[in-house]
């Protein structure tokens, strides 16, 4: 009882222990979870099939399961491909602007009227 007693499992622990940010889009987390639903059903299959319930492991199964869990990785890779070049644009935005300012500092005053004509 002490377990109970000693507010091991109230909120503010759970708040700690899960700290969800959401920073992908839709696609990142659907993706995540269609592939973690083709792996379950395909080890279910396998765990069926070797028990010896009932034939689960048909060619039928294995093309779903393999369909899910491609669609899964397909939409985890694109997501994540897209969260990458939007994080390199900000980073070249950022290096562009930085490269403007210094290049006021290193182009003598003349030459920078010449090229804002």
């Amino acid at each position: 009882m002490k377990f109970l007693n000693n507010n091991w499992f109230s909120k503010k622990t759970v708040k700690k222990w899960f700290t969800w940010r959401f920073e992908r889009d839709n696609n990142y987390y659907f993706g995540l979870i269609l592939l973690v639903l083709g792996i379950l059903s395909l080890a279910l299959y396998l765990v069926v099939d070797l028990l010896g319930i009932f034939d689960a492991f048909e060619p039928v199964s294995f093309l779903i399961t393999f369909l899910i869990s491609g669609w899964g990785f397909i939409l985890l890779w694109k997501s994540d491909n897209d969260y990458r070049f939007k994080q390199a644009q900000q980073k070249i935005t950022e290096l562009e602007q930085r490269l403007a300012y210094s290049r006021l500092f290193i182009v003598p005053p003349r030459q920078l009227k010449r090229t804002k004509r």
